[in-house]
């Protein structure tokens, strides 16, 4: 069943997009006393796909104020030379692409968080179909929960704090999981973060290259709860959207969750941070955040 769901979005659905672009699925027009700003990165291998994840944002049923689109200089030396057309095209419909320095896949957040620091941002990956009400969801789950980093879908953190990664589990179908600091954050499926919501650590690219170059996923749930920000994530879990086809060939699952790099790179985080994680493992057993 999910290879006919695939082949539905990544043959049918993509050739309607091609066919049916149009100026109404673009962004919000109505002024907001907050912005809305989905912001993502992407690298050579994706380029030529990353238009059609960009087309599902401009398809939700609640509007972004802004996109962007993140790009290494580097690896797109003439910048928009470089660029498909595909790509380009939506610049017309209000997508704005930045070119900055190489983080990786810390690129998404590290700019436009310190650059907006006011208004909400929600992260994305460049190899995903979003479904028409991620905006909405990440949104209703952020007024009820407006402190909290808002996620559809999040990996609880057990037995303790100082566990790998690779031990890890998705929380049960129905569980509940409310101003948490027990669980890891999935930028990926859609996350939502709130003004000011990271600790300052989180901006330092030296710190970020030499821990935690690959796992923005794992820098983030450490800056959060470094910050004393909670996350809350959908009562009912929500499985990953749909991947663009041929996108997984070096993605970061590959390198991060196969290759065991999450575990080693969370131990770059323990051993660099001692005190917070021992404060994190004696709030941990002492909180009970599953409802």
């Amino acid at each position: 069943m999910i290879g006919y769901i695939e082949a539905y979005f990544n043959l049918f659905l993509v050739k309607y997009y091609k066919k049916y672009s149009s100026y109404q699925y673009g962004l919000n027009t109505v002024k907001r006393n907050e912005k809305i700003i989905v912001s993502l990165t992407s690298f050579p291998k994706r380029i030529n796909t990353v238009w059609i994840t960009i087309e599902t944002l401009m398809r939700q049923s609640m509007k972004a104020d802004e996109i962007i689109l993140w790009l290494a200089k580097e690896q797109f030396p003439k910048k928009y030379e470089d660029l498909p057309k595909k790509l380009l095209e939506l610049q017309d419909r209000g997508l704005k692409i930045k070119f900055c320095d190489d983080l990786k896949s810390h690129k998404k957040y590290f700019y436009v968080l310190q650059e907006n620091p006011d208004d909400i941002v929600i992260l994305v990956d460049d190899d995903m179909f979003y479904p028409t009400d991620t905006i909405k969801q990440l949104y209703k789950l952020h007024m009820k929960n407006p402190n909290d980093i808002c996620v559809m879908t999040s990996q609880k953190i057990e037995p303790d704090v100082i566990s790998l990664p690779s031990q890890w589990k998705n929380p049960k179908l129905n569980e509940k999981i409310i101003s948490s600091c027990q669980v890891q954050i999935f930028t990926g499926s859609g996350s939502l973060y709130t003004p000011h919501c990271l600790d300052d650590d989180a901006f330092y690219k030296e710190l970020i290259l030499s821990l935690c170059p690959y796992a923005d996923d794992l820098w983030l749930t450490f800056m959060a709860y470094k910050k004393g920000t909670k996350i809350s994530s959908l009562s009912r879990w929500r499985p990953f959207p749909i991947t663009i086809y041929g996108t997984h060939i070096d993605s970061l699952y590959c390198i991060n969750a196969e290759n065991g790099k999450n575990d080693e790179q969370w131990q770059n985080l323990i051993d660099r941070y001692p005190e917070e994680f021992k404060k994190w493992e004696e709030k941990y057993h002492g909180q009970d955040t599953v409802l």
